[in-house]
This record gives C-alpha cells, structure tokens and sequence, in this order.
C-alpha cells in the first residue's frame, strides 16, 4: 500500500514518497531473508499519514513488547496532567508494601520519575522479565513486598528496567481504581481510534504466531496471558494503529491542532533527554538518552530520532520517528527479538539524510518569534543604513553596556563601506531557540553573520545584536 508518490510538507520541501518507499521495501526483503523471519509488517509515516505499508497486511496484530512501555509513560502522564499524581511521589504512597522494597542505606525515596526514565537502580532484567508478564498480581506484590535487589541508590544512573514499569503498571491501578488495561484502554487507546490494540490475545483477531529458532528450526512460541509484567511489553498491536501512535507523539514537535489525549508539551517532555545512556561514535557520533518510556537519539549529523523497540519470545519490533522532517517508520516481526531496531534506523537514516539539515534547519526557524522576526528585519536595515532610533525602540538596555553605541555604529558602518551592498541569504538562517537566529549576509566584497537573541521580557527586546566579517575561508 502506497500514498501518492510525492507530498509538501508546510515546510516547502518536496517528497519523494515512491523513492522511500522503493528503499524501505529493500531493506525489509533482505532483513527477512537474511534473519529467517516468517512475516515482517512494516510502514512509514510522513507527516502524520501512514503512507506505505508493506509485508503482511498493516491489520495483523503482532505483540510489540517493550514498545508498551511508551503507552504505560503516556497513562502515567495524562493522570498527571489530571492532578491525580505528581512524578515525585514516592512509589511507596501509592504502593504502601513497597515500604520494604529494600533501598540502599541512605538512599532517597524511590519515585515514579525514576522508575519512568529507568533511574531507579534496579538491575537490567532482559530476559528474565520477558518471562514475567503472567505473573498473578497478588504475587507480584509480594515479590515486592519481601524485598528487591538494587545496583545502586535511585536517581543515579540508566539501567534499562522491565521491572520498573511493572511497578508502573500497578500504580496506574492504585490511582485509579481500576484495571491497568482498562485504564489504557480508556485514556489512550480509544481516544486515538486504536482499536486493534489490545492486551487479550484472544481479542488479537488473526494475530500473527510467533517463533524462535532452535537446532531444528522454527518452533511456535506459546501465547502468554496477561499479567503484572504487562505493562513493560504486554500490548498487542497493528501497523496501522502504531502509525497513529506516532503520529500522535511526532504531531508534538509539529504546529498541528491540539488533538488526543495528552497535552503538545507533556508528549515533548515524554521525548527529551533525561538521563544519558550511552554515546557513540562507530558510525557518526550520537548521544543515546532515555525519556519517559521512549529513546531519544541525537546524531549529530542526522538531528534528533525518538524510538523504542520490542523484543519478546517470538517477537520483535520497533517504531521511530525523526522531530525535524516528520518521517517515522514503524515494523513488527514474528521471530525472538528479530532485530528491527537496526533496519528501521537505517532505512529511515537512507530516507532523511539529504534532507536532515534542511529539515532541521526549517523546524526550528519556523517556530520564530514574531519579535524575533522584526529583529531580523532590524538588524539588516541597521547593516544597510545604520539608525539609532530604531535601536533605541527596539535594543534591551544591556547593548550599550555591553558595547558603546558610538563604536557599535562604527563596526557596523565599517562593514558596510568595506563589503559593498548586501543580500540576504535566507538558507543560511538556524536558530536555537524561538528567541534566536542567526544567518549570512552577502556581500559585494565579503560576507557577514548576523546574530540577534531576544530577551525573556513579556515585549522580548533586542539583547545580542551583533554583525560578524566571515573571511575566504569561511570563519568569523
């Protein structure tokens, strides 16, 4: 299934969707072929829209592991937003026979933050914890109650924990009320029309089966029934549905309408950084960090990707999605943890990386302030024809502290006469924030930066403003 084969996007840029397509298609045929995997499904997102799917249908159900655990951290969130909890609270207040949990001698409470951004000090629990998830609730509790083992206090450090967001899962009921399914179900998975999700395998209808490879070959895994370790990777779902999960989660970064369940800014806080997990550099330098039940990658030459994979006896998937051009991807696959992480990420990296930088480029310029726009504007008419009356209205009262007006002025007209006439060149523009821009001025005779940032005042003034002689080779 295809969408047209070309879309714009609000930022101007034309896609390719036949050409991306084309590239998803064969990576997917050889990664089935070189793992042995009986059914791949698989689909990429633009913009929002679920616009190719390949492999088996985009209907069929596959379990999606620890991919669940975005879905647990957005429960956790509305309920938040909601005022019923606060990240902070001890897991004890809501789980009283946690009181004996058995933290590290002086170590400070254990707190939903921590068990969200896989902080708690837990040990790392694949795949012990993938065997877990029917674990009868009342016997869970008392797991918990005799006591756990911790590496380290909580707050510490990043080990990924299935453990923690079992713990989750049984705070979600103890807010509520209510069955943790239940709770999905209504808070997240109806609202967005998900309607294939499920965590009853019964109710998966034609889900995929899945396998793992022993001497002999493929051998059918036994379905499991829910349990307390369902909230770590319980969740069976579609591509069609996940495509509306991220969807969902991408819009956050978008100017798109306000719409779901959870609010544009606590999705952006689920997908930043809060405690690095690890960096590398084998194939370009990358820094790895856990959100709140979702991976943040910052490559630095690619921008920002958000991701989770799932990986359960029978099954492995993974979803991602990149903030600046709006493309996502999304495979489920029906062999033990079937690496889908890896071919995802290269699939989507080959698809966005001619337009990475513009992309990149483009998101962040278009969330400007308008009182950064006019600086701009200012700041040229300044490199042109210098006016102090128009400093005096719109300049913050550190620029002439900073620098005397007089010998501001005379920098700035001294480019002038040394450079010629000026254009703008409105592809070099990046800001770092709404509040900043910076972008290259052409000149007759030799370039120039231009740098503005705005202050925090309600009516944001002009508090860097400043004009930079580039040289023949570029630098300032």
């Amino acid at each position: 299934m295809s969408a047209d084969s070309s879309v714009t996007l609000r930022y101007g840029r034309a896609v390719d969707i036949s050409a991306a397509a084309d590239i998803a298609d064969r990576r997917f045929a050889a990664a089935r072929e070189e793992y042995g995997i009986p059914a791949i499904a698989y689909g990429l997102v633009l913009g929002g829209v679920l616009v190719h799917a390949g492999g088996v249908s985009p209907q069929t159900p596959f379990r999606i592991a620890s991919m669940t655990k975005s879905f647990t951290a957005s429960t956790v969130m509305i309920l938040r937003d909601r005022g019923d909890l606060t990240l902070d609270d001890p897991l004890s207040r809501w789980l009283p026979w946690a009181s004996s949990i058995g933290l590290p001698s002086g170590a400070p409470p254990l707190t939903i933050r921590h068990l969200l951004t896989m902080t708690a000090g837990f040990p790392t629990d694949d795949p012990w914890g993938d065997r877990q998830e029917s674990l009868p609730l009342e016997d869970f509790d008392r797991l918990v109650a005799g006591g756990l083992s911790f590496c380290r206090p909580p707050g510490i450090d990043f080990e990924y924990s299935n453990l923690g967001y079992a713990l989750l899962g049984r705070v979600i009921s103890q807010v509520t009320g209510a069955d943790y399914r239940e709770v999905v179900r209504s808070l997240v998975l109806d609202p967005l029309g998900m309607t294939s999700s499920t965590f009853d395998v019964a109710t998966a209808v034609g889900h995929a089966v899945g396998y793992r490879v022993v001497e002999s070959g493929l051998v059918e895994q036994p379905e499991t029934t829910s349990g307390a370790f369902s909230p770590m990777g319980g969740l069976w779902s579609t591509v069609d549905d996940l495509a509306r999960w991220i969807a969902f989660h991408e819009a956050a970064w978008a100017d798109d309408p306000e719409a779901g369940p959870l609010t544009r800014w606590s999705r952006r806080e689920m997908q930043r950084p809060h405690v690095l997990a690890q960096v590398d550099g084998d194939k370009g330098a990358a820094a790895h960090s856990y959100g709140f039940g979702l991976y943040v990658t910052d490559d630095v030459q690619l921008g920002r990707f958000v991701h989770h994979s799932g990986g359960y006896p029978g099954f492995g998937s993974h979803m991602r999605w990149h903030t600046d051009s709006r493309w996502g991807i999304v495979a489920l696959a029906n062999r033990t943890y079937a690496n889908m992480r890896q071919v995802c990420a290269d699939t989507l990296a080959e698809i966005i990386r001619e337009d990475a930088v513009q992309a990149r480029r483009s998101r962040s310029t278009d969330a400007l302030w308008p009182s950064t726009e006019r600086a701009i504007r200012i700041a040229e008419d300044l490199l042109e024809t210098w006016d102090d009356a128009a400093v005096d209205e719109f300049g913050a009262m550190n620029l002439d502290l900073d620098q005397p007006r007089a010998e501001r002025r005379r920098h700035w007209e001294r480019l002038t006469q040394e450079r010629g006439s000026f254009t703008t060149q409105p592809d070099t523009l990046t800001s770092r924030s709404p509040a900043h821009a910076r972008w290259r001025m052409r000149g007759e005779r030799g370039d120039v930066w231009l740098e503005v940032l705005m202050t925090p005042e309600r009516e944001p003034r002009i508090q860097t403003l400043a004009a930079m002689p580039i040289n023949e080779q570029g630098a300032t």
